[in-house]
């Protein structure tokens, strides 16, 4: 592997180290007690929010999480009344997840904590470096989809 593999894979851990540990701790954020969900929940709630449907193995890939845990997850925002599933329409035998009602409200919600926190940690920078961030981040969501 050449230096500038290295170099980027050393930036990637550190990347996703920084990431926990000032933006992952967001989705541990609620009090809206209704629904009390933990952070997999709500990152579950956001990432259908974006997607508006998945099948419950690609929300598992975008979570990381195993299917056990993802078959209790799922359970738990259903009976919640945050989510449902419904057979896909183009092939029968796989299902389709997305927010119910209750899951838009819950999830336009956790998205304002969401913005209200980054906009704290964007006082740290000056308007030059959040351009920069902006663009390098659309940058890496582009790459990482050819991926």
């Amino acid at each position: 592997m050449g230096t500038n593999l290295t170099h980027t894979n050393n930036n990637l851990l550190e990347f996703t180290a920084l990431f926990h540990s000032k933006i992952g701790k967001i989705f541990r954020t609620t009090d809206y007690k209704e629904y009390n969900c933990n952070k997999n929940q709500n990152r579950a709630i956001m990432t259908l929010g974006r997607h508006k449907e998945l099948s419950p193995s690609t929300l598992g890939n975008y979570l990381g999480m195993r299917k056990g845990s993802l078959t209790s997850l799922i359970d738990s925002l259903i009976e919640k009344e945050l989510l449902t599933r419904e057979i896909d329409k183009k092939d029968r035998r796989k299902y389709l997840l997305s927010l119910t009602e209750k899951g838009e409200n819950y999830m336009k919600y956790q998205k304002e904590i969401f913005d209200d926190a980054m906009k704290i940690l964007y006082e740290n920078l000056n308007e030059k470096e959040i351009e920069n961030f902006s663009s390098s981040m659309e940058l890496i969501v582009d790459l990482m989809k050819k991926m």
